[in-house]
């Protein structure tokens, strides 16, 4: 969730999101959130990423609601 500071003129400011570990769904979350213009930090405690052989299948119903 992002950190917000209450501005006083009704507005809220954005700082950004911190995403806790690098795995598929920390990184998953982080594109879109880079695309929508909103920084973000992933921390990750393994000292490398690899692939584990996981899959992702992800239908056209899902493809349409990740675009949007």
């Amino acid at each position: 969730m992002a950190a917000t500071k209450e501005m006083g003129t009704g507005e809220e400011e954005i700082h950004g999101v911190l995403i806790i570990g690098g795995g598929i769904c920390g990184l998953a979350i982080a594109l879109p959130l880079h695309i929508k213009g909103i920084d973000s930090l992933v921390l990750e405690k393994a000292e490398s990423l690899r692939a584990t052989g996981a899959g992702i299948s992800i239908k056209v119903n899902g493809w349409s609601a990740l675009e949007q």
